[in-house]
């Protein structure tokens, strides 16, 4: 039976599930696919109602229930730098994710795109300097060039001759940056509200986030950026900082409880060093411009901007407009993270981009 004629069978359960109405001991295959999608564990279905999610394409519906393997470990990066890897999936497909920051980890991103995962492998990496990574002090190993070596690196540990690439915001720049020097080597690539594309544009997304704070939040972030300056944060304080920052990033800044995994999900010893290495990282990147130096890219692109980010829009225009033939998709009431305000028109818009030619 096709999987819609199934969902479509399963529907008198469905409503049962969303009611709590009580199962018996004995569940077919059909009470276990409906349980799957109705759990409230799930990112797609906490944020969605049944009838939402059954108007929903089927690959949206079979990536929002699965439980994806995971594996991890250390891999070996530009100067011997170890690199912490998580590996979702076990598809023959496989996408790797870069994610924010600088000087952040996975850990925000990592578990909140486990749907992602069905059919393919998905693999995440702690930038380094940063998350489980070898933690770097020394500015000439926290550079541009040694963060694009180290994504080489991963590339040539999971034997990728080209690579379906996803970043988000500084991940999108850093794909970007890599895409400059390798787009030989990229078989698609995904900009996930792309942090800015010039240094001139990056200081209007920071007068926005500014703009969008209160006095009292306001002073409390410079209050505790004082503290990282004298290496008096943990990982609580880090914590704090990040979302009274991020909270401006939102359409609204409730839908941050969606959030399954952690914005400093780190030891106190890595978050004392984020902020000095988020400014180290940046500073290496000079007076940087990408928009003239990408028209040779040829990878299939897609670039994803929500409407509310306090990125500027004219970020993700400058990226769709630098790469010949990329698509823009502007997500309405929607900010920096798109999987937490709206998770299904985001993972089924995704999906469809990354899918293989005659599968998944």
């Amino acid at each position: 039976m096709k999987i819609r004629n199934l969902l479509l069978a399963a529907l008198p359960l469905l409503a049962a599930c969303e009611q709590g109405a009580p199962l018996g001991p004995s569940m077919s295959p059909i009470d276990t696919l409906a349980l799957r999608i109705a759990s409230p564990v799930d990112t797609l279905a906490r944020s969605a109602p049944i009838d939402t999610l059954l108007r929903a394409p089927v690959d949206t519906l079979a990536r929002s229930a699965y439980r994806a393997p995971v594996r991890e470990g250390y891999l070996t990066g530009a100067d011997g730098v170890q690199l912490y890897y998580k590996t979702v999936g076990t598809g023959p497909d496989t996408v790797v994710v870069l994610h924010g920051g600088p000087g952040m980890s996975m850990g925000y991103l990592d578990r909140d795109l486990t749907p992602l995962a069905h059919g393919r492998t998905v693999i995440f990496y702690d930038q380094r300097g940063g998350g489980r990574s070898q933690l770097v002090s020394d500015p000439a190993q926290l550079s541009l060039d040694r963060h694009l070596a180290d994504l080489e690196a991963v590339r040539a540990q999971f034997g990728l001759t080209r690579m379906k690439l996803v970043g988000h915001s500084w991940g999108a720049l850093l794909a970007g940056f890599y895409a400059r020097e390798h787009a030989d080597r990229l078989e698609k690539l995904v900009l996930l509200n792309p942090a800015p594309p010039s240094a001139a544009l990056w200081g209007e997304f920071e007068a926005t986030v500014t703009a969008r704070m209160d006095p009292a939040t306001a002073a409390r972030i410079n209050e505790i950026a004082g503290l990282w300056f004298a290496g008096q944060v943990n990982q609580a304080l880090c914590q704090e900082f990040l979302e009274l920052r991020f909270a401006t990033y939102f359409a609204d800044p409730a839908n941050m409880s969606n959030l399954r995994g952690g914005w400093c999900d780190v030891t106190d010893a890595v978050a004392a060093g984020l902020l000095p290495t988020h400014l180290t990282i940046l500073g290496s990147l000079g007076a940087w411009d990408l928009g003239g130096e990408l028209g040779h890219v040829a990878a299939p692109t897609l670039v994803v901007h929500g409407a509310a980010d306090a990125v500027p829009f004219a970020s993700s225009q400058g990226f769709a407009a630098a790469i010949p033939g990329a698509r823009l998709r502007v997500m309405e009431n929607v900010g920096h993270f798109p999987w937490m305000e709206a998770p299904v028109p985001f993972f089924t818009e995704l999906n469809n981009f990354l899918r293989r030619e005659g599968g998944l």
